[in-house]
């Protein structure tokens, strides 16, 4: 694909109508049954393919895009002869490409000289053994063809462009000027029963179907489009309505059930979103109780233990109150640690402690589960580093860093303080927040954990995460 906007240097209006046209074709792929491409005249009289689109609804002559591709004279008189004349061009040569027999039609787009063509491309096998809504479908093509020939589509109210789909499981109707439905799909009569209408469709006023006085009526002797949403009794339908020559296109959809599973989900989303508020105020509650507690304890020991507690639950319940605020079960970790250092810092040194504490890097969402027990751990991490590393310089510092590498995320804590005892060995040590931290990395979260020593400690905590769509980092 090019890398420049293919309708920069045109005028404003030729190019809104070109990208209107190019937002609609693959509503035309799918009702013309074949290859559509929409091809823009250069100064030079070359036509330059700016969007195209394959059917879903029949074979595809052409295998791969020619987007950002130039048209060749030699294999495209069609769509040159169009360019030159300002009039369809209707091709019967037969071209074969992936062993599929085609013809080219060509139809120019713009007044009063073309500045685009249209190219369609047929497989002989659908023009040969086109059935009624086959014969139906490829009538609307030709006629929503000859509207966005002249200008783009625009909305009936707003004035805005227009453009849409045909889903697999739209029902499509023609109406005449009358407002008569002259044909109707398969789908589109099922739609209409559905929704409570009884008796045939074909030949009935368009407004008196379920939804059709918003839906279609609107679009009935105007210019331009509509896309309306309907509820008929315990029926949700979407009306798409475009006007052409014969009288208005329209595509209905029923969205009942998605809109059902929509408001379901939304109650889950709200459940949940209420459920981890509701965690982290109880968890709050619990870090004040334990802060009243620490105040009013005598032993110097037993306050200190009951500060590091507070810590540890103040640490959970800051995960807690950003997934409240989200509206997925994942959350940007990297929110979620600077968070729970400052409170650690703030808990443990005070603010305006010379000791400098950051978070750098980024840790891309992770899930719920696995950041409540991370947010643990960086709290014990951060704690440990602090007291027993930097607490008594001028000069000391704390980094944690957060990394995303294909399917882990690496978190590392590192101080410039004392370094590690001789002979120490994590596994055996009785600092409980160390024995917090292995419990959590190694049992809940199954990763790995390791110290190195030196001109101060460094903690690097690795686990496995399932990769981003689109990852942080690589190493």
């Amino acid at each position: 694909m090019p890398t420049t906007d293919p309708l920069r240097g045109l005028e404003p209006d030729v190019a809104a109508h070109l990208a209107n046209v190019a937002a609609n074709l693959q509503l035309l792929a799918d009702l013309a049954y074949g290859d559509v491409a929409l091809a823009v005249v250069r100064p030079d009289g070359t036509l330059s393919v700016i969007g195209d689109a394959r059917p879903n609804t029949a074979v595809a002559p052409i295998p791969a895009s020619r987007a950002g591709h130039n048209l060749s004279h030699s294999e495209q008189t069609e769509a040159y002869a169009a360019a030159a004349s300002g009039e369809a061009v209707l091709g019967t040569r037969t071209r074969v490409a992936r062993g599929i027999k085609y013809t080219t039609a060509a139809f120019p787009l713009g007044s009063p000289g073309p500045y685009a063509v249209l190219v369609r491309d047929l497989a002989e096998q659908v023009a040969e053994t086109s059935g009624a809504m086959e014969t139906a479908f490829m009538s609307a093509s030709r006629e929503l063809i000859a509207v966005l020939a002249e200008g783009p589509l625009v909305d009936v109210h707003s004035g805005e462009p227009f453009a849409t789909t045909r889903t697999a499981g739209d029902g499509v109707m023609g109406i005449d000027r009358e407002g008569r439905v002259t044909y109707a799909s398969p789908n589109a009569i099922n739609i209409m029963r559905v929704a409570g209408h009884e008796g045939p469709v074909l030949g009935v006023n368009a407004s008196a179907l379920p939804g059709g006085g918003f839906g279609v009526a609107p679009v009935l002797g105007a210019h331009g489009a509509l896309e309306a949403d309907t509820e008929v009794g315990d029926r949700s339908l979407v009306y798409r309505s475009i006007a052409v020559g014969s009288g208005v296109l329209v595509l209905v959809q029923d969205v009942t059930e998605a809109k059902r599973r929509e408001a379901q989900l939304k109650v889950k989303e709200a459940t949940i979103r209420e459920v981890h508020h509701r965690v982290k105020n109880n968890l709050q509650t619990i870090a004040s109780l334990l802060r009243i507690q620490a105040r009013r304890s005598a032993s110097e020991e037993t306050r200190r233990e009951l500060e590091e507690a507070t810590e540890r639950v103040s640490s959970m319940a800051v995960v807690h109150d950003l997934l409240a605020g989200s509206n997925e079960e994942r959350i940007d970790f990297t929110e979620a640690a600077r968070t729970v250092v400052e409170l650690v810092k703030r808990g443990l040194v005070g603010e305006m402690s010379p000791i400098r504490v950051s978070v750098e890097g980024c840790s891309g969402l992770v899930e719920a589960h696995a950041a409540t027990s991370l947010a643990l751990a960086t709290a014990e991490l951060v704690h440990n580093a602090l007291e027993h590393g930097v607490v008594d310089s001028d000069d000391g510092e704390v980094v944690v860093q957060l990394r995303r590498v294909p399917g882990e995320l690496v978190l590392v804590v590192r101080d410039n303080g004392r370094g590690l005892p001789d002979g120490f060995d994590p596994a055996k040590s009785a600092n409980l927040g160390l024995a917090i931290v292995r419990t959590v990395v190694q049992d809940d979260l199954r990763g790995t954990l390791s110290f190195t020593g030196g001109r101060g400690t460094t903690v690097t905590v690795r686990i496995p995460l399932p990769d981003e769509e689109h990852p942080t980092e690589q190493e």
